[in-house]
């Protein structure tokens, strides 16, 4: 029992100590210290950051280049469907034979219209077309003498027609498109699928200016570059 007693009272004494006191608080002082040093050093380094990244960003203009192009297969087959239950409907033996996909310097969608050209082995002197705008999803429909524009097209297989425009887009950016647009003023781009000489569906994808172009051909089941 006194032993207990005199271990209790030594370590009353003990916190009593000047010392010890004087070492807490010296302790607690230099916590405090170092925490306000280490929140303002993080905030520093925070804002160096910020304005590093701030300096070194570059600013991202969203056009077909860069978008998705899944988001426009569904508004793709509607345009087909409308498109061939059009020309059916004018005509049971109407095929179709090439699309066209023009774009404006924006490369927005809103600055998309979308031609169907069909043939029919029936008409030997016009081609079939309507043209559908992207947006609006509005068209024109018309009789085209092939002697006026796009010639005597053939039918397409459409089981090699893979991928959309956009897609054959952002293929043709990654090979030369994008260089040639970033040393050149963009008028517009136009976009054809159609079946080439040798019979293979491709891509041509052709971009203008008011002093040059540039051409691209993918095969359209691969997206592979067709060098003439």
């Amino acid at each position: 029992m006194e032993g207990s007693a005199f271990a209790g009272f030594g370590f009353m004494n003990f916190w009593r100590n000047p010392i010890f006191i004087g070492i807490i608080v010296v302790s607690l002082v230099l916590a405090i210290g170092w925490s306000i040093y280490s929140n303002n050093a993080k905030k520093k380094s925070t804002q160096t950051a910020s304005q590093q990244t701030t300096g070194s960003t570059t600013t991202t203009i969203s056009n077909l280049t860069n978008f998705d192009p899944s988001d426009f297969k569904d508004t793709t087959q509607k345009e087909y469907a409308l498109a061939q239950s059009k020309a059916v409907t004018a005509n049971a033996q109407n095929q179709l034979g090439q699309i066209e996909a023009e774009i404006g310097s924006s490369l927005l969608p809103a600055d998309v219209n979308t031609r169907y050209l069909f043939t029919s082995p029936a008409d030997s002197v016009n081609n079939w077309m309507i043209t559908i705008s992207e947006t609006s999803q509005s068209f024109i429909r018309a009789l085209i003498p092939k002697e006026d524009y796009a010639g005597n097209i053939t039918a397409i297989n459409t089981a090699n027609w893979k991928y959309n425009f956009v897609t054959a887009l952002q293929l043709a950016e990654r090979n030369g498109g994008q260089s040639w647009r970033d040393s050149n003023t963009l008028t517009g781009v136009k976009m054809t699928l159609k079946n080439n000489g040798a019979g293979t569906l491709i891509w041509l994808i052709d971009y203008s200016s008011g002093s040059s172009d540039f051409t691209i051909t993918l095969n359209a089941i691969d997206g592979t570059i067709i060098t003439s």
